[in-house]
């Protein structure tokens, strides 16, 4: 019997059952057609060598018996073909009601066919060890299973960029490979290869698309990220609501040993993670987990069970020292699966600061929160993109020159009706998604191509003082890209000052300090800006290699109002000057103010009483009208 190809079909196809049960499923539609194509494609495979053996040992003495087995492993080709239809159709619809409606109609033709099969004539032929069937039942067949596999291909085709490009690619070369062997098979009877080219193909889909390997983490055997997204998508899908948990932890010990000591707490965790019903666990990243409770009703119960395990088990699960959670409720205060991990990330960035282990639970108001900045983040993106980006700049005066000598470039945007949008609202924004690093140049830019352009130094000016955020300060290319862009234009680095603040410098001090001394050896100056917020202000002035300090404008305001801040700001002047640095003093808005910061001996005043942050064209104008000593009424 010429079965060899048959055998080795359902070998591959009983290792791949076998090694799928090994691993928990998520109940994916996907997964699930997967799991009937094997189951399918196996029992195609097993009448396909039922009916050959049949045919050798039955066909005598059980011809009628013969018969039908050939016909139903017929009728397992037309199956199958509708069963890969069918799995195809799970990626583009995914959900449920669609898919039942799918498979209903699908159901109905095959049943239909299988009629058909049924009643016509079928030949059954043996020659020696080679044994095939033929006539009007066999035609029937090929024409009903290739009408199946030509709608898959022309399904996939047109539906391409709703589903996942690579299930299409797999599909296709799937049914191109089947099609080529029952192409084979047709023209050559004695070659039996539609079922163990079947089998292949499934084995393709498995290591390509279905290997549950790719939705596990190796180290935990928790679900991981891919998984989540998947599972997440189903259940909006689907319109099953749900509950969600999110817990990461600050271990508190150093850089080098985060890595190894995260796995291990992870590990800790999945091992010892109590078994909650209806609830699935997501490693998502070394020091974060997310948890989906199916009944949200049960949600809060199984919330505390999870924070109690953690709270007591810190010390066995690796010496955790801190952990966080945030809770979703109800999954229907968002859209979808790809909002819901979008609000999860936001809350957490929301938390960072929080220091000790706390508890976050999300509402209405905060993810309208969120939508808010989402829209704000869009905003900034086409403003960067149609060059609605615009700088102002605050004169600086000298108190020594009688004159102004720099000033602050500030960013500002406005929206497409014209109207300037409050840089607080997208400031926040786009240092939490990274937008602030290509902001920053694009002030530092309009800064470098303005001071060109209008030569600023013949209006007096030294220097033009830039804001470098947090984010800006822990970026390890600052200096290659300003340095870039100075060159770009020509100017000299002694006419650019860059800001920073003590938040920047606790932040990323190693890589802030590595910026400003390639920075600094190229000739730019740096000031440390909102001296008087911090804790540590003259721990820094000592450690950062800055040449002016800036008094925020609360401790210059201060002055005046408390007899304890003015002892506090004669001692920090007389310090930083001691150290032959340079002070601004900001936020100075009448003359009596101005009059005693110039007789405390600050050496740049900076506020609304000289002038408010000008556009381009209006500074210069300002500029030009005070190219002498600057005189105001109070």
């Amino acid at each position: 019997m010429n079965i060899q190809a048959q055998m080795c079909g359902i070998i591959l196809l009983v290792i791949m059952i076998l090694f799928y049960m090994r691993y928990e499923s998520l109940r994916l539609s996907t997964q699930i057609a997967f799991q009937v194509l094997m189951a399918g494609m196996l029992l195609c495979v097993f009448c396909d060598m039922l009916s050959i053996w049949a045919i050798v040992r039955l066909l005598l003495d059980h011809r009628a018996a013969v018969l039908v087995i050939c016909k139903i492993y017929l009728m397992t080709i037309v199956l199958v073909s509708l069963l890969g239809f069918i799995y195809e159709c799970t990626d583009v619809y995914g959900v449920r009601k669609k898919m039942m409606r799918v498979a209903a109609a699908g159901c109905s033709i095959f049943l239909a066919e299988c009629v058909v099969i049924a009643c016509l004539p079928i030949g059954i032929y043996k020659m020696g060890r080679v044994v095939y069937t033929a006539g009007p039942a066999v035609l029937a067949t090929y024409a009903f299973a290739g009408s199946f596999v030509v709608s898959n291909i022309v399904f996939t085709i047109r539906m391409r960029r709703q589903g996942n490009p690579r299930r299409g690619q797999v599909i296709l070369f799937w049914m191109g490979m089947w099609f080529a062997a029952a192409l084979t098979q047709f023209l050559n009877n004695e070659l039996l290869l539609v079922g163990y080219a079947g089998a292949l193909g499934v084995m393709v889909i498995f290591f390509r698309l279905e290997n549950p390997e790719y939705l596990t983490d190796r180290l935990t055997g928790l679900f991981n990220q891919d998984a989540l997204l998947l599972y997440a998508k189903k259940l909006y899908n689907n319109e099953n609501r749900f509950s969600l948990l999110t817990i990461w932890w600050n271990l508190g010990i150093s850089q080098a040993d985060d890595e190894a000591r995260e796995q291990a707490v992870m590990l800790a965790f999945a091992k010892r993670l109590p078994k909650l019903a209806h609830t699935r666990v997501f490693k998502m990243a070394d020091d974060e987990v997310w948890m989906i409770f199916e009944q949200p009703e049960q949600a809060w119960s199984n919330v505390e069970k999870i924070q109690s395990f953690v709270e007591y088990g810190r010390r066995e699960l690796g010496g955790m020292a801190q952990a966080a959670f945030t809770f979703m409720p109800d999954s229907a205060l968002v859209n979808d699966h790809q909002e819901m991990v979008h609000l999860m990330q936001y809350a957490r960035w929301k938390n960072r600061d929080h220091g000790a282990s706390n508890f976050k639970k999300v509402d209405g108001d905060f993810v309208e929160q969120m939508r808010q900045e989402k829209s704000m983040e869009q905003m900034l993106e086409e403003a960067m993109k149609e060059d609605r980006i615009e700088v102002f700049y605050q004169p600086i005066y000298s108190t020594r020159e009688k004159r102004f000598v720099s000033a602050e470039a500030l960013v500002r945007m406005r929206d497409r009706d014209g109207r300037l949008v409050p840089p607080g609202s997208f400031i926040s924004v786009a240092e939490a998604n990274g937008k602030i690093l290509p902001l920053g140049e694009i002030v530092f830019e309009k800064v470098c191509r303005f001071f060109t352009r209008e030569s600023l130094e013949q209006y007096g000016l030294h220097y033009i003082e830039v804001n470098l955020s947090v984010v800006q300060c822990g970026y390890s290319e600052l200096a290659e890209d300003y340095i870039g862009i100075m060159e770009k234009y020509q100017i000299d680095p002694h006419y650019i000052n860059l800001e920073i603040t003590e938040s920047a410098s606790m932040a990323a001090k190693k890589t802030l300090l590595e910026n400003m001394r390639r920075l600094m050896k190229y000739g730019v100056y740096f000031s440390l800006d909102d001296f008087g917020t911090g804790q540590s202000n003259l721990n820094y002035i000592v450690d950062m290699p800055v040449n002016i300090v800036k008094f925020d404008r609360e401790m210059s305001q201060a002055f005046f109002r408390d007899d304890k801040a003015k002892y506090v700001m004669n001692a920090a002047m007389q310090m930083i000057h001691g150290m032959k640095l340079k002070i601004v003093s900001e936020g100075i808005e009448t003359k009596d103010q101005y009059l005693a910061m110039e007789e405390l001996d600050i050496d740049y005043i900076q506020g609304y009483y000289f002038s408010k942050p000008l556009p381009e064209a209006e500074f210069l104008a300002f500029l030009q009208e005070n190219d002498k000593e600057f005189v105001k009424d109070a």
